[in-house]
């Protein structure tokens, strides 16, 4: 008697093509925990305890809300707190129902031939059909809670499954080489789905049937706190740093309507960026203010018909910088002191120290325009138009600061110099040495 046993394949699908155990996981299978630098605020709790309240009795949890509300950290947050093994799946327009539930992989032959008698052969041939599960299958199997994200970008029919999961608790595999057509969904089985609004580009419109089986929770963009803590977390920016982004973050979208308009996310790059290049977070600094138009610009012009500018994002920033606290420096507490030297200086010596600040700052600001200059340079040379347009304003913004500071210099002089004397006249200009104009005339 000899026995040979055949095996044949489809799509590229598991060798042996058995139905997972029970006792087994898979590499997608994972338990989610807790991460560092989650924050969690009043508001995140209130919405997580909510969700774990729906949970607990059965019911699929839906978390709906424009992008970058952190839905899926959300979702992930919440399934950590259940303590189970997590699937995770992702929509796709591609995605179809055997993709989640399973399919047929191919099948097994096996023939016995029976030469015993050798006038008589005899052969038996089995033939059965092999079956694949995928990651509904196994989660609904095992008892997981599976988390859907984008559930929307797959099309309606991919999702048709999920209502006899939900409703009677029952998946139905169709496989011609299963004993019964379907399998009991495990009671520790949970579901936790994640969606954008439905005039998000491919996404698609979910059947009343389903939405009707799922509690849908609205997330929308966090309080202020909440961003504030998100930003700090994410970054090593100073809690008066992180204010000064998320309030430029937050005018922005009231700008555009409140809705729509940068999210967390643009908050997050922009104290990324800050942290790596060493900018100070201030208007002043034109570095940060480049920064915030290249993150902002874009994007809040894709997502409103609102008109919106790079100036407009520049204007922003310095509103939001003037509405800030200006915080002691050491530049400013040494003017305090040097203003108090004044009195007890003559008026010749109040006239030379005067140049020699104004010449130290001036070269200074000269330093800047040079830089400013050579990125226009790099700019133009990479046929960047974005980016020369950055690298002129940045220029014509240290030029200005140069100009502004000289003005401010030889009128502190001027008021130093006539509160001592008592004698010169009001509007008295002080002398400048040769230096000092071949200087300023290399700003025209």
């Amino acid at each position: 008697m000899s026995v040979q046993e055949t095996v044949g394949n489809r799509g590229g699908a598991n060798a042996k093509g058995l139905p997972s155990s029970p006792g087994k996981t898979n590499a997608t299978d994972f338990v989610p925990q807790p991460g560092a630098n989650f924050v969690v605020t009043p508001a995140i709790q209130e919405i997580t305890d909510r969700a774990l309240a729906y949970l607990a009795i059965g019911y699929a949890v839906h978390l709906s809300g424009p992008a970058g509300t952190g839905k899926t950290t959300l979702a992930l947050h919440i399934a950590s707190q259940l303590g189970r093994r997590c699937t995770l799946l992702h929509g796709d327009d591609e995605l179809k129902g055997s993709d989640m539930v399973g399919r047929d992989t191919g099948y097994r032959r096996q023939s016995v031939r029976d030469n015993y008698v050798s006038s008589i052969l005899k052969t038996e041939e089995t033939i059965s059909v092999m079956w694949s599960s995928n990651r509904l299958t196994t989660a609904c199997e095992q008892g997981h809670t599976l988390i859907y994200d984008e559930f929307t970008r797959s099309p309606a029919t991919a999702n048709n499954a999920f209502l006899s999961v939900l409703e009677e608790g029952i998946l139905n595999i169709p496989s011609s080489g299963q004993e019964k057509g379907y399998i009991k969904v495990h009671p520790d089985f949970r579901a936790i789905f994640t969606s954008n609004p439905e005039e998000y580009v491919g996404v698609h419109k979910t059947p009343d049937a389903l939405l009707d089986r799922m509690i849908t929770l609205e997330v929308t963009h966090q309080d202020r706190e909440t961003e504030l803590s998100i930003v700090q977390a994410k970054s090593k920016q100073s809690i008066e740093n992180a204010s000064f982004i998320v309030d430029i973050i937050r005018l922005l979208r009231e700008r555009l309507g409140g809705s729509s308009g940068p999210t967390i996310r643009a908050a997050i790059a922009i104290a990324s960026i800050v942290d790596h290049r060493a900018c100070r977070v201030h208007s002043d600094d034109p570095m940060f203010v480049a920064t915030c138009i290249d993150v902002l610009y874009f994007n809040a012009m894709r997502q409103t018909n609102t008109s919106i500018t790079r100036k407009d994002i520049e204007d922003i920033v310095r509103k939001v910088s003037a509405r800030s606290k200006p915080q002691p420096t050491s530049q400013s507490l040494s003017q305090s002191s040097g203003i108090a030297a004044v009195a007890t200086m003559k008026p010749s010596e109040v006239a030379k120290a005067t140049v020699r600040g104004a010449e130290s700052i001036e070269g200074r600001l000269l330093t800047q325009l040079e830089q400013a200059n050579v990125e226009v340079d790099r700019a133009i040379s990479r046929e960047n138009a974005h980016s020369a347009e950055i690298a002129l304003a940045n220029k014509d913004d240290v030029n200005r600061r140069v100009e502004e500071r000289i003005s401010e210099r030889v009128k502190y002089a001027d008021e130093a110099s006539d509160s001592i004397t008592q004698t010169h006249a009001v509007n008295r200009t002080l002398p400048r040495p040769p230096s000092f104009d071949q200087r300023t005339a290399r700003l025209s």
